[in-house]
């Protein structure tokens, strides 16, 4: 996680009414709605849906918590609008590349 400029935003899952295989979907959704599936987020440092609950029932395990930035990253995290978003679209795209190593399209 950055040091400064924390971005946060939401992750919206959804199952298509044309999916070729809509029951496999529903199966994913399961998984990743189950607290293995919610345990896999934290691991990549994302508080999900059920993230104060499951911590509340000793379901995340210490070591995944003991990896979290500190609580003010997330406490000063910048939600951008869909508008900023957009604006930002293209050095985003243009500039993955060299600064992460990963290829966008």
């Amino acid at each position: 996680m950055p040091s400064k400029g924390t971005l946060a935003g939401v992750y919206v899952q959804a199952i298509s009414a044309y999916a070729p295989h809509p029951n496999a979907a529903k199966l994913w959704m399961e998984h990743i709605f189950s607290d293995e599936g919610q345990n896999g987020y934290v691991k990549g440092y994302c508080h999900t849906a059920r993230f104060n609950p499951m911590v509340a029932a000793g379901k995340v395990p210490q070591e995944l918590l003991d990896a979290l930035p500190p609580a003010e990253r997330y406490e000063n995290a910048i939600f951008p609008t869909i508008d900023e978003q957009g604006a930002n679209k293209e050095a985003v795209t243009t500039g993955w590349d060299a600064v992460v190593g990963a290829n966008v399209e």
